[in-house]
């Protein structure tokens, strides 16, 4: 990047500038921080003061309440001192928050020393409780009101305050080496400031003076060239900054605008005297590249549309007269057809009520064989009640023969009376005859019932022969039935279907005959419209004779 240019002048001000910031960052966040960190020092002192003051202030209500229970033996001030000692603990509470903060090894020196008395005050003050409690107030007044506790008590103090002084004064010491440092770092940040302000001034001016003037210029210079005035002079010098390079930019594209404006008018003046020979010699930089491209696609395209056209219309010459013969022959044609499409119409009119006939015969002969089949249905039906009955008829001659078994096993049983009876007439001689003529008849009329129930049986047997024929004939006759009922159900199944393809046909043929109609109407209107054609033909023919006299004038 060159030194003399607007971005490297901008950026270098822009990087002074943001060292300043930077500078200025990190000086306020050190300064905010030692703030902080004064407050915090402060703040720990002051915890650490009010600790040494609250383990002061219980070892002082130890040594009030037992010296007060040592004079009155009041039990309220050795409650005071279990309380403070067991539950409000303001030592021991103490003692644990000096362990937290940041206490020196010679001020916890002190607090040790501190504890240390303050724990060997602690056998006095039970021994004075112990003999308060049983009475001996004298005596427990020698204990805590004596020398050695006054001078333990009163050195605990003076150890107290000094580590107090100790403390604070390290403290004050601390906030005074932050507040100089913090001072430092203020100076330091009004002098980044003060230098961040510099480069903003110096900023504004370069913006002024090396951006926005040539901006403005070269603005003013873009709308004019949106207007199309290319003669105008920009007031900038070419150089290689990055404005100049820009005036240098626009001065070249003037150059190649005008010249390409210029180049294409008179292109497009050859274009309309219908010369499409022409040759480009204009340099088309960049997208300006396309417009020549489009222009030599357009003088191809042209040239070939118009060679095209020349040799169609020449054609169309040629081929215009035999179009009018042609037109002609057709009318005659589209006339003729005409007339047998006409016949055509007429015989499928015939065929579609003659087929119209047929599906009404074929629907009326689908009635019949439902009809012929529904008898079927019925005759099966008496025919197979016929069944049931002649079996009935089998079950009730069977049970006569069982009958007849029985007569003749009472003829049997009479016949052997008959014969006993006979045979006591037999014995008893005059008296027993009329007795033997009556065994005798009842003789005879037993061989005679045996001899009808053998008759009968026989008869019976001929029945249940001619009924099992019957049934055999019957099951035969209902599975013939079956099958006639079968191919009746097919016979009328295949009807329907041949009703319905009837109806189809009959349908479709209706079709036909309205597409004929129509190509009757077609025929007709093309019969009228070859008429015409023939003289339109005629008229095209000179209008192509005009046409190929204009191509002519055209130089491809």
């Amino acid at each position: 990047m060159k030194k003399n240019s607007q971005s490297y002048q901008l950026k270098k001000i822009i990087k002074q500038s943001a060292i300043a910031v930077i500078a200025g960052a990190i000086l306020l966040v050190l300064s905010v921080g030692t703030t902080f960190w004064m407050g915090h020092v402060a703040d720990e002192e002051l915890e650490t003061t009010t600790f040494l003051n609250q383990y002061r202030l219980g070892s002082k209500a130890l040594t009030y309440a037992v010296q007060t229970y040592a004079v009155t033996a009041n039990d309220i001030y050795y409650n005071d001192y279990m309380r403070e000692l067991n539950e409000d603990k303001n030592r021991d509470i103490a003692w644990a928050g000096l362990k937290k903060n940041n206490i020196k090894k010679s001020e916890w020196a002190l607090m040790e020393e501190i504890a240390e008395l303050s724990n060997g005050l602690v056998p006095l003050e039970e021994e004075a409780l112990k003999l308060a409690g049983e009475g001996n107030t004298k005596e427990a007044m020698s204990y805590v009101f004596g020398e050695e506790y006054e001078n333990t008590t009163q050195q605990i103090n003076t150890l107290t305050d000094e580590a107090i002084h100790k403390i604070q004064s390290r403290v004050n010491s601390s906030k005074r080496n932050l507040r100089i440092f913090q001072i430092i770092i203020e100076l330091f940040y009004v002098t980044s400031f003060l230098y961040l302000v510099f480069q903003i001034i110096k900023i504004f001016k370069f913006s002024e003076k090396e951006l926005l003037d040539p901006i403005v210029k070269v603005s003013g210079q873009m709308t004019l060239l949106s207007e199309g005035h290319f003669h105008t002079e920009l007031d900038l010098e070419e150089d290689e900054s990055e404005v100049g390079t820009m005036v240098s930019a626009i001065s070249l594209m003037k150059h190649n605008i005008v010249g390409m404006i210029r180049e294409i008018s008179s292109i497009l003046e050859q274009m309309g005297n219908g010369d499409y020979c022409f040759e480009m010699h204009q340099d088309y930089v960049g997208e300006f590249g396309l417009i020549k491209e489009s222009f030599i696609k357009i003088s191809g395209k042209m040239r070939e549309t118009l060679n095209t056209i020349r040799e169609v219309s020449q054609q169309i010459d040629c081929g215009s007269e035999q179009l009018a013969c042609a037109a002609v022959d057709l009318a005659e044609g589209s006339t003729e057809q005409a007339g047998k499409v006409s016949d055509l119409v007429t015989l499928m009119d015939n065929m579609y009520k003659s087929m119209e006939n047929s599906a009404k015969e074929a629907a009326s002969t689908v009635e019949l064989s439902t009809h012929a089949g529904e008898v079927l249905v019925t005759g099966n039906a008496k025919m197979q009640e016929l069944k049931d009955a002649i079996s009935e008829i089998s079950k009730c001659s069977e049970e006569i023969d069982e009958i007849i078994s029985t007569i003749e096993s009472i003829a049997s049983e009479t016949n052997l009376l008959s014969l006993n009876a006979s045979i006591e007439a037999a014995r008893a001689g005059e008296a027993g005859k009329g007795f033997a003529i009556v065994a005798n008849q009842v003789k005879n009329l037993a061989d005679e019932s045996a001899k009808a129930a053998g008759e009968t049986n026989k008869l019976i047997e001929r029945t249940v022969l001619a009924v099992e024929r019957g049934i055999m004939i019957a099951d035969e006759t209902a599975q013939n039935m079956d099958e006639v009922m079968k191919g009746a159900k097919e016979a009328t199944d295949k009807m329907e279907h041949t009703s319905r393809i009837l109806e189809s046909d009959v349908h479709n043929m209706q079709l036909i005959n309205e597409n004929i109609v129509r190509v009757s109407e077609i025929v007709d209107n093309n019969s009228a419209t070859s008429q015409e054609t023939a003289a339109v033909s005629e008229e095209q023919k000179a209008q192509v004779e005009s046409m190929v006299g204009l191509v002519e004038k055209f130089n491809i």
